[in-house]
């Protein structure tokens, strides 16, 4: 029977070595996921975005204020006037046949002055300035949305990269189990007490973990990368779960309970409740279309005109004067009325949209709660599973050891060892994620208090 196994074990040294180099591991520096957090925080390009345009949003307050306060402007103007002027003569015969004077005036003139406009009655005025303040209050629970998004993203990133990691040191773990029993076999081969199918058994399924080492690594860079992209630099090595790690459930017990509170403060629930107190407020702005309006209007000025070839002598004059403006639209071919119609279905449409956004959210954090207790109850089986696992597989060790089981026996059982491992450290991160979820719809932890809650579970040494 010819050995393999040396091939197999300078294989699994080289894509060791690569997979080291593909993920980089500074030693030096511990970080936890409320770090990371921070550091997305500052850097992501999603956030930084949504930042800029609640920047934006905030100067529509200084525009709607703007509606209220006067308007003042320069006036100028310089021309070049022709004149002719008809008209009946001076002296003379009046009654003579063509008595007329016609005179042709040629001359300069030109006027400055300043204007003065201040707004006293502006229906539409009072409902901008409403607006403003419902638009300000959108861009910043935007902005706040965005926050949430990023936890979730940076989180998610943040445990696949453990579940990864996690995923490579069980299966390396696995792959040295197997190793040891070929070993074993091997020698039993070579003494007479062990058969060839061991042997073959043994080198198979080391080769198949090797295959999924190879795969676990690259999902492990992959993972890496993703998260690095969110912090725009090496993560580093990231703290993982405490051994003391334990599964609460979450607080209150009942999924009513979360959803209701969902109903009220869920991000998405409170940004469809600002679009229709806005769509109200348009309603005010288009009727407003009926109003008059009223401005208070004040001018001051001078004149000058220059003398002419017929008429000696210039004129310069000042003039001031300050009034009322009123403007009352009458008739406008029903084009008013139209869009108050129109901003009133837009209305019934937005009011629509709220009461849909708190069904969602009511459904996402009762959802989130199911799944997390579900999260819960899986972690416990599981831990539950593995104790039994193992006190299995070192019966059927000690089997093998006597003759009664087989190495593909305790190699099964390996298997299912290192396989429960996987799924109970996916489950706990699950739990984690599941948890974050739960805050996310419920509008909390968007100050990172959520953030926090999940950081405490976490070591700070390497996970």
């Amino acid at each position: 029977m010819e050995y393999r196994h040396a091939g197999p074990m300078r294989s699994f040294l080289l894509t060791a070595c690569l997979g080291l180099l593909a993920f980089p591991i500074h030693g030096e520096q511990t970080r936890d996921l409320s770090e990371i957090y921070e550091l997305a925080l500052a850097r992501d390009p999603i956030l930084q975005a949504a930042a800029n345009r609640l920047r934006a949003s905030e100067e529509l307050i200084p525009q709607a204020r703007a509606l209220f306060l006067p308007e003042l402007s320069l006036e100028a103007d310089a021309n070049r006037n022709w004149e002719t002027i008809d008209g009946t003569p001076a002296f003379g015969d009046v009654d003579a046949p063509g008595a007329s004077d016609e005179q042709s005036l040629s001359y300069n003139s030109w006027t400055a002055g300043l204007a003065l406009t201040q707004p006293l009655f502006r229906m539409e005025s009072f409902a901008l300035r409403d607006q403003a303040n419902i638009v300000l209050d959108q861009s910043a629970l935007q902005y706040a949305q965005a926050q949430q998004d990023l936890l979730l993203r940076v989180s998610e990133a943040y445990f696949d990269v453990l579940l990864a990691q996690d995923q490579v040191s069980t299966l390396e773990a696995e792959q040295r189990a197997i190793d040891t029993e070929l070993r074993r076999a091997q020698r039993a081969l070579d003494v007479g007490t062990g058969t060839v199918t061991d042997v073959n058994e043994a080198q198979a399924r080391f080769d198949l973990v090797e295959a999924q080492i190879l795969r676990a690594r690259n999902n492990r860079t992959i993972a890496g990368e993703n998260l690095r992209r969110l912090i725009d630099e090496q993560p580093g090595t990231l703290a993982g779960l405490r051994d003391e790690f334990v599964a609460e459930p979450p607080m209150p017990t009942d999924p009513g309970a979360w959803a209701e509170r969902a109903e009220r403060h869920n991000i998405n629930v409170r940004l469809a409740e600002r679009e229709f107190e806005r769509a109200r407020e348009e309603i005010r702005v288009q009727r407003a279309g009926h109003y008059p309006r009223v401005d208070l209007v004040a001018r001051h000025g001078r004149s000058y005109q220059s003398d002419s070839p017929q008429f000696d002598g210039s004129v310069d004059s000042e003039t001031t004067s300050v009034g009322i403006r009123l403007q009352m639209p009458l008739f406008a071919g029903g084009s008013t009325s139209s869009q108050v119609r129109q901003a009133q279905a837009e209305r019934d449409a937005f009011f629509d949209d709220t009461v849909d956004a708190r069904r969602q959210a009511a459904l996402q954090a009762e959802s989130a709660y199911l799944n997390l207790t579900a999260n819960q109850q899986q972690i416990r089986a599981l831990e539950q599973a593995l104790r039994s696992i193992r006190s299995t597989e070192e019966s059927t060790r000690r089997g093998v050891e006597v003759g009664l089981r087989t190495t593909l026996d305790l190699l099964n059982v390996q298997r299912d060892r290192f396989e429960t491992e996987r799924e109970l450290a996916e489950a706990r991160y699950e739990y984690l994620l599941n948890y974050l979820r739960l805050q996310v719809a419920v509008g909390s932890g968007i100050d990172g208090s959520s953030i926090d809650d999940v950081n405490f579970f976490l070591s700070g040494n390497d996970g």
